[in-house]
């Protein structure tokens, strides 16, 4: 980069290169960098995809009975 100065403008350090270059001539990230133009990674559109909600309830819904419990001798062979 030659000397040459610009009205208003300033140099930094691009955070991805490494690079000295004049502030307008470079961009914010997505992630809060910044870095020249050419060096700018766009977003991958996986960032951006959103579940669906998954409604898992039942429509209706009974409590389980109570156990019934049998004595010996209450079923015989000719209630079967």
């Amino acid at each position: 980069m030659s000397d040459e100065q610009r009205i208003g403008d300033w140099r930094v350090i691009c955070q991805r290169s490494g690079f000295k270059a004049w502030a307008s001539d470079c961009v914010k990230q997505w992630d809060g960098a910044y870095v020249l133009r050419r060096f700018a990674d766009q977003r991958h559109p996986q960032d951006f995809v959103r579940g669906i909600p998954d409604n898992q309830r039942v429509p209706w819904a009974s409590p389980e009975p109570t156990d019934t419990f049998l004595s010996p001798g209450d079923v015989t062979q000719s209630d079967l």
